[in-house]
Parts: C-alpha cells; structure tokens; sequence
C-alpha cells in the first residue's frame, strides 16, 4: 500500500507530472494508514517487514514505466511484452518445485487465472495511458479491503485492528483524492 508515495515522487520528478496539493495529502495519508498496518514502531517489529515496502517500490517504478510507454505504444501492445518477459522469469522461479496439474478443473482454473491476469493487466494499462499517475496510483489502495475480505473468505482470517484503521485512512484517502479531482 506504499507504492502510491513512491509513484507519486516519480511521477513529479521523472515524468515532470504536476502533482498538486491534494494528490499529496491523499497520498501521505494512504502511506499513513500504511504505517499504522506495518507499526514500525512495535517491539516485535522485524526488519522482513518492511519486504512488501521494497515490492511496492518496483511495483511503483513498473507503473511509471507503463505511464511513459503509454505515450508511445498501445495498451494491447504492452501487455504482449509483459506476458512475454515475465513468462520465462515465472517458468524459472516455479522450476525447482513444478507438479504437472492433473484434472480439467485445474487446468480451466489457470486458464481463466491467466485471462483474468491479462485483463487486469491491461486496465492498468489503460488507466495510465488516459490519465496521470499521479492521480491513478492511490487507486491502487482499492486492493486492500478486496484482498482483506478474499482472506477471511479463503483462510478465515480476522485481521487485527490496526488493520482496519490503517485501511479505513487509505480508504479515506482515496475517497478524497477522487472526490477532490471530480470536482476539479
């Protein structure tokens, strides 16, 4: 949930976005309620924590690739080199423990997995094509309470309260920043 303050640094300094006041509050306080899920500050703080922060930075650096070669390519063409390149990264990293799937159902699963992938995939592509980064990343945020609720749906789990905190301030932030760019 960090990669929105990373995005929106880039996108200022690398992409030359104008990022205004308002998309930085939306996105300091969606990094707030970040915090306040990872607590930093906690005594069982483990520094493997703060993994998930690296990833949202690569994350941010892909959205702000996809920003600059929405200028120049079409949103159909990317996700062809997307699938392209990381096909052979993800056949490298699930080699050492690879198991044929056994069963139509598996096999119809990971084909609309991989559907759904490239769909998703996609819109990603599209939004950054039509619109700044700036003001798409914090939309991002929006996958928190999804993954929350598929996590209780799946495994049962209940998460702990400063979860919910931290998720109703990005939420928040979202909500204002969409509001605010509506009005606009």
């Amino acid at each position: 949930m960090t990669s929105p303050l990373f995005a929106t640094l880039g996108s200022g300094l690398l992409l030359k976005e104008n990022v205004g006041a308002a998309r930085w509050i939306a996105t300091l306080t969606g990094f707030g309620g970040a915090m306040i899920i990872l607590e930093p500050w906690a005594e069982d703080f483990s520094w493997a924590t703060l993994l998930p922060v690296g990833a949202a930075f690569f994350w941010a650096c892909y959205s702000l690739m996809v920003k600059k070669l929405s200028s120049e390519d079409s949103p159909s063409t990317m996700i062809v080199y997307f699938l392209v390149l990381i096909t052979p990264f993800n056949m490298f990293l699930a080699a050492p423990a690879w198991e044929t799937p056994h069963g139509t159902n598996v096999w119809i699963l990971l084909v609309l997995a991989g559907c759904a992938t490239a769909i998703a995939q996609w819109a990603i592509v599209k939004a950054y094509a039509v619109a700044d980064a700036s003001f798409v990343q914090p939309f991002d945020h929006a996958k928190l309470p999804m993954n929350v609720f598929l996590g209780w749906l799946v495994f049962g789990w209940v998460p702990p309260g400063r979860l919910w905190l931290g998720a109703a301030i990005i939420v928040a932030s979202v909500a204002f920043i969409t509001q605010w760019e509506r009005k606009k």
